[in-house]
């Protein structure tokens, strides 16, 4: 595939690189001189100097040539225009970088619709969904970004104190968009039924909205649910966007911010969480405010030296875990050697989502668990589309779990109608991934 990146800073160039060792022809625009000749001469790739929004850059890049188009530049509205003339020039498919709190959380306006751009995507987000799943389950499964983070998939034993453990699943009560996908039991794999029950000791794998997965969790668990505490360091907008996802009754969120006026915006926002203003790289302020009794301590500045810094007077202080956000590819590596438990990188979680995105078709495996896959597909066969899920010849061993339709995330029900080109998440048998592949999309 041809694919044309607009944006030759830190993260353009490392989506480049990955690109192009997937074996995508890549061509990469950008206004700077200098990083245009560093590329050609590093990098297997294409390099045009000049404004990524002007048509005729476009057009030198090659977008007669149907690519796919990726706009990372480092301001919202050059990705934004660069998206919509190319998305005009005829680019099949484009994705633009833009801030998650500006434009991708409007309820009364899209701008996917508005400009035509197929996806926009969020370092910031993207960060904060890694770290969001950090955070709550290190064993959590590879659906995080699914539906950009409204779904979560977590493994857990099931402990026989537990209120709902050695009863029929069917007569269970689980929260509204949680389904138990599998059971593992010794050396046998499980897809359940209503009769199906969980037994002490089965190894549990649910999926479902991330606000409900931890409080069904308990259910099986036999733990109390107890609120776990969580400083941010860093207010930006990768803090923003993980606060809004941490928040509920399961977590205790403090955010250090050093900026005053930044601190009255963050308490405007952000009402539940505590704000504090201080400097999280100053040993006397975090002993003054406790942050030893801390769980999970983040650090999430632009500064990697602040970051770092921090995360290792946190640890030293007595912080069980601690996460921090690196931005030069120099350091990735060695922070976990230090004492950091993870960093992690905004360009790494970006290139990966776009990666994904270019290997999408109408069939991508999700996940795979032993003998088990979770199969994302588009609908589009006529023995799927129109129905319902009580009408569906399912065969054994396969069980719908969510549906994704135009941004709404559904846990279907027996009466739910699926219409052409819903995404629907699917766990089965690998040995009837074709037949299920069949039925779900209409193609062999």
């Amino acid at each position: 595939m041809q694919v044309i990146i607009a944006g030759a800073g830190e993260i353009g160039r490392y989506i480049a690189e990955q690109v192009s060792i997937d074996g995508h022809d890549v061509t990469v625009i950008d206004h700077d001189e200098a990083l245009i000749n560093d590329l050609n001469s590093t990098l297997d790739v294409q390099a045009v100097c000049g404004s990524a929004a002007s048509a005729t850059t476009l057009l030198k890049a090659g977008i007669q040539n149907n690519p796919l188009v990726i706009c990372v530049t480092g301001c919202d509205e050059t990705n934004l225009v660069c998206a919509t003339v190319a998305k005009k020039m005829g680019a099949p498919r484009v994705i633009a970088a833009v801030d998650e709190v500006t434009y991708k959380k409007s309820a009364d306006f899209s701008y996917n619709e508005h400009f035509g751009i197929d996806e926009l995507i969020s370092s910031e987000m993207l960060t904060a969904l890694e770290l969001a799943a950090l955070v709550r389950n290190p064993g959590s499964l590879a659906v995080e970004h699914f539906a950009q983070g409204k779904l979560e998939m977590q493994r857990f034993r099931a402990n026989q104190e537990a209120k709902s453990v050695g009863r029929a699943l069917g007569d269970i009560h689980l929260p509204d968009g949680v389904r138990i996908c599998m059971i593992r039991r010794q050396d046998e794999f499980i897809i359940p039924t209503r009769h199906d029950q969980i037994l002490h000791d089965d190894l549990v794998t649910i999926i479902g909205d991330t606000d409900q997965v931890m409080q069904a969790r308990s259910d099986f668990e036999g733990k109390k649910l107890t609120k776990r505490k969580v400083i941010i360091m860093g207010g930006g907008h990768t803090a923003i966007s993980l606060a809004r996802r941490l928040r509920g009754n399961i977590f205790k969120l403090t955010i250090i911010e050093k900026d005053s006026d930044r601190c009255l915006e963050l308490s405007n926002r952000l009402p539940a969480v505590t704000i504090l203003n201080g400097d999280g790289t100053n040993l006397a302020f975090l002993e003054e405010e406790r942050i030893n009794n801390a769980d999970i301590f983040i650090a999430a500045t632009p500064s990697d030296e602040a970051n770092i810094m921090s995360a290792i007077q946190a640890k030293n202080l007595g912080v069980q875990k601690t996460l921090v956000v690196i931005h030069r590819p120099d350091y990735a590596g060695l922070v976990e050697k230090i004492g950091v438990d993870r960093a992690v990188s905004p360009r790494v979680v970006m290139a990966k989502e776009i990666l994904t995105f270019l290997r999408k078709g109408s069939i991508s495996i999700l996940a795979e668990l032993g003998e088990i896959e979770i199969l994302e597909m588009v609908v589009g066969g006529e023995e799927f589309v129109g129905k319902k899920l009580k009408d569906l010849k399912l065969p054994d061993e396969s069980l719908v779990l969510t549906l994704l339709r135009d941004n709404d995330l559904v846990v279907p029900a027996a009466h739910t109608v699926f219409q052409l080109n819903d995404v629907v998440l699917i766990i089965c048998k690998n040995t009837i991934h074709k037949q299920i592949s069949k039925l779900v999309t209409g193609r062999s």
